[in-house]
C-alpha cells in the first residue's frame, strides 16, 4: 500500500516565503510543526493508503483527465485557520476562487469516485498549509497575526502541470515522492 494524493505544485516566490517567514518568527513560540516551502501544494484528491495494482489504473485513468487541460494562473490571498479560533489545527495561505480549478477538481472527483474512492464531504477550500497547529498557547497572538494577513494579496501561481504523490510519513515529517506528473498545455 502507498499513501496516495494528487495534487497542484506551488511554486513559492521569494516575498512569499519572506512573508511567510514574517508570520514563522511572530508565531515561534508557539507549537506549530511548519511545511517546508518546496512541499508547498493544493491538494486536489486525497486517495489515502492505495493498493499497489491500482496505480497504474489511476494513472491511466488521470492521463484522460488531463489530457486537453490548459495551464492556468491561481491568485493567492489571505491567511486563515482550520479548523476554528477555539481549537486552530492549520495556519493556511488563501488561494482566490478559480472556477477553473474547481471545475477540474470536480472532474477528478467523478474520475475517482467511479474507480471507488470516497469524496471528501467538506466543501473544497484552496490553500497552502503553512503549519499544522500542536497547540497555542496565545490564541489572541495567532488571531492578531492571521488578522493582519487576511486580505493580503501574496502571489500569482501559474499552473502547469499536476502531481501524483506517494507521502510517506516520517519523524521530520511528511515525505513526498513523485508518481507521475501530468504536464497542462
Amino acid at each position: 500500500m502507498k499513501r496516495t494524493f494528487i495534487a497542484v505544485k506551488i511554486p513559492v516566490s521569494k516575498s512569499t516565503a519572506g512573508m511567510i517567514q514574517e508570520i514563522k518568527d511572530e508565531l515561534q513560540n508557539e507549537k506549530i510543526k511548519w511545511v517546508d516551502f518546496f512541499n508547498m501544494h493544493i491538494t486536489l484528491f486525497f486517495l489515502g493508503d492505495t493498493r499497489e495494482e491500482m496505480i497504474e489504473k489511476i494513472i491511466s485513468e488521470l492521463e484522460h483527465v488531463f489530457i486537453d487541460k490548459k495551464k492556468f494562473v491561481l491568485k493567492g490571498k489571505g491567511v486563515g485557520v482550520f479548523k476554528n479560533w477555539k481549537n486552530p489545527r492549520v495556519v493556511w495561505l488563501g488561494i482566490e476562487r478559480s472556477q477553473y480549478l474547481q471545475d477540474l477538481k470536480n472532474e477528478i472527483d467523478q474520475w475517482m469516485q467511479n474507480m471507488g474512492f470516497p469524496i471528501e464531504e467538506r466543501a473544497f477550500k484552496p490553500h497552502l498549509t503553512l503549519g499544522r497547529v500542536k497547540s497555542v498557547i496565545n490564541k489572541d497572538k495567532l488571531r492578531m497575526v492571521v488578522e493582519r494577513y487576511k486580505d493580503v494579496e501574496f502571489q500569482d501561481f501559474m499552473v502547469g502541470k499536476v502531481v501524483f504523490y506517494e507521502s510517506r510519513l516520517t519523524q521530520a515529517g511528511p515525505v513526498y515522492k513523485v508518481i507521475k506528473q501530468f504536464p497542462l498545455n
